[in-house]
């Protein structure tokens, strides 16, 4: 079995070194539209921590049918709030509702997330949840330079920015969108991010043997959470690999937290 990186272990290490720093800091503010299960158990798990640390979180709910008019004058409010020192809008959205046009809502100087175009193309804040990969990986040692770097689905949230920092590093970068079926590439790969939500996509048998595999797929299977990746053949091909739940998860949480005091500074 190949070495499993714990992000939760590395999340609680990065998380006692911010207790106490948030006293002067406004609040995290998090918009939700509807109620998809996965997006309310991140959001538990981002206020859990936040109020760990001392960070103040206020979680705005809209009903799933809302229209573009209604998040936006949420999002309004909230960038004309000085109370409010981040904005972040939980994705996904339903599908009636543009997820660009609503996180270019935020006022980059509040986007959290670091979704934003200004910041996407800047890289000024770098997505919580690509901060929290290159924390994991630099934390075990594992380099990207001149590595073959395959993406599997491409998301705003994650394979967007991670693309463009990537291709800014002179790394040769592979997307395969969701619903491919040509998985050839990944066994070619020296390391693989999956960001789809559908479990077990990537088996044992479609990578090669010690393959990083970074697991940031999310989905719920009889009550269970689960990765893109079928833990039981992929652990036993791959170098190393995240484990879901407790790997890319609480280094998204932390990580948006430290891009909160960093934005905060500003």
């Amino acid at each position: 079995m190949g070495m499993i990186m714990d992000g939760k272990k590395l999340a609680d290490k990065l998380a006692r070194g911010l207790r106490g720093r948030f006293r002067n800091v406004g609040s995290l503010a998090a918009v939700l539209v509807g109620n998809s299960p996965a997006s309310v158990m991140y959001l538990k798990k981002k206020r859990e921590m936040a109020e760990e640390l001392g960070a103040k979180f206020e979680l705005h709910r809209l009903p799933a049918k809302s229209s573009a008019k209604i998040v936006a004058n949420v999002i309004c409010k909230l960038n004309d709030n000085k109370s409010v020192a981040g904005i972040i809008v939980q994705l996904p959205l339903p599908r009636h509702l543009d997820p660009s046009l609503i996180v270019n809502m935020i006022a980059p100087d509040k986007d959290v997330d670091g979704l934003t175009d200004a910041n996407i193309i800047s890289g000024r804040i770098l997505p919580a949840t690509a901060a929290g990969i290159l924390k994991l990986l630099a934390e075990y040692k594992i380099t990207l330079q001149n590595k073959k770097i395959v993406l599997v689905g491409f998301t705003r949230l994650l394979n967007l920015p991670l693309s463009l920092c990537f291709t800014r590093w002179g790394n040769p970068v592979i997307v395969l969108q969701e619903g491919t079926k040509n998985f050839d590439e990944l066994k070619k790969a020296d390391v693989i991010i999956t960001a789809v939500g559908k479990p077990n996509l990537i088996k044992g048998k479609d990578i090669r043997v010690g393959v990083v595999v970074v697991d940031a797929g999310i989905s719920q299977v009889g009550g269970k959470v689960r990765g893109d990746c079928e833990f039981s053949s992929v652990s036993k091909r791959a170098g190393y690999l995240t484990p879901v739940p407790g790997g890319v998860g609480p280094m998204t949480v932390v990580s948006l937290l430290m891009n909160l005091l960093e934005l905060a500074k500003r």
